[in-house]
């Protein structure tokens, strides 16, 4: 996450990078006989749909000698945390049915970002002891209220919804120089690929992130907000000013691959310090409140800097810290020695064993 001081009110805007979004429905149609097992149950249809920003519908019809009494779909939100799952699919028990079940993001359910990928199967049993299950499918988390375009390179995918293509390649080229620049320094050799969604109206991307309270929502605006576990990136993009939150944003994408399962214990300085150094275009207000700090006795110990402070001027001195205290590391000891810090991460070493 990223903030910048406002001088005029002394509000802080919290810049949080935001995730990409795809296409929105995945149905799988085919002849009965490619879904039929020996037991004779036939799935003729399948799907799951984005319910946008309720979450994700999936829905199944089949067919049986015997009558159908369960089905379950499973489900996996790749490069999450929550491993395989499943949801009861309500129908009426028959020979032949037609069943739904439901995913809930946010209220009533963990938050799935739009542009998350999800891999999903069906089981079907009836009570003549049929068992089938269909192969797995995937699909994509869509904010389907925009008609969406996309600009690619490599591994990187940017989605855009206002027909601007140059203000998009300027995000994919943002995110490719961060990853130029931070891939030594955290010793990436391969990507995953990685999704961006750009908003070119905050008040359109307001339903994607995950709710705040109202008094958090008049001190705070969210530029970007990255979702290291799914690969996606949500932004802001009102132009040329978002480059820096772009590559800052990005970053913490490349920090969270490159620390592997380790990422979640990494302390918010090594974070964000990090995302700061793949800056590529940095502003001056860190550096003006490290200078302040510095002269009026005010650091804040590096031990304390797990999280983020709660007071505004204190979250600019630590951003001016987190990236100085990166830069020193680099500086002195080389990006070797960061590489051996992320692999020392990735092991599953604690940050105290791993900084060692």
């Amino acid at each position: 996450m990223q903030y910048i001081l406002n001088g005029m009110n002394q509000r802080v805007l919290l810049f949080v990078f935001a995730l990409l979004i795809g296409a929105g429905i995945v149905v799988q149609l085919a002849p009965a006989s490619l879904y039929a097992d020996d037991a004779g149950i036939e799935v003729t249809k399948f799907s799951a749909e984005s319910q946008f920003p309720d979450g994700i519908r999936f829905h199944i019809e089949a067919r049986s000698n015997d009558e159908i009494d369960e089905i379950r779909v499973f489900f996996r939100l790749l490069g999450g945390s929550l491993g395989s799952a499943y949801r009861a699919v309500d129908f009426e028990p028959g020979t032949s049915v037609t069943g739904e079940a439901t995913l809930l993001s946010g209220t009533g359910g963990k938050f799935i970002p739009p542009g998350t990928i999800l891999r999903y199967s069906f089981e079907v049993r009836d009570k003549g002891g049929g068992l089938h299950r269909t192969g797995d499918q995937e699909m994509m988390y869509t904010d389907g209220r925009f008609d969406w375009e996309t600009a690619s390179s490599d591994l990187i995918t940017v989605f855009y919804y206002d027909g601007d293509a140059e203000k998009a390649k300027g995000v994919l080229d943002a995110a490719s120089q961060a990853m130029e620049r931070m891939a030594p320094v955290l010793g990436l050799e391969s990507s995953d690929p990685m999704r961006i969604l750009t908003y070119s109206d905050y008040s359109d991307m307001l339903p994607a992130i995950p709710f705040r309270s109202q008094a958090t929502r008049e001190q705070l605006i969210t530029e970007g907000l990255a979702f290291a576990e799914q690969r996606v990136l949500l932004v802001f993009n009102p132009g040329d000013s978002a480059k820096g939150t772009v590559a800052h944003e990005f970053t913490h994408l490349l920090v969270a691959q490159a620390a592997g399962r380790g990422h979640r214990q990494i302390p918010a300085w090594l974070n964000e310090g990090l995302a700061e150094y793949g800056n590529i275009d940095p502003g001056f207000s860190y550096d003006i409140a490290l200078e302040f700090a510095v002269a009026t006795g005010s650091l804040l110990p590096v031990v304390y800097m797990d999280v983020l402070p709660g007071d505004p001027e204190e979250v600019i001195i630590f951003y001016g810290q987190a990236r100085s205290v990166v830069q020193f590391m680099v500086g002195r000891f080389g990006p070797a020695k960061m590489n051996e810090l992320m692999a020392a991460l990735r092991s599953g070493r604690n940050i105290d064993n791993a900084l060692e």
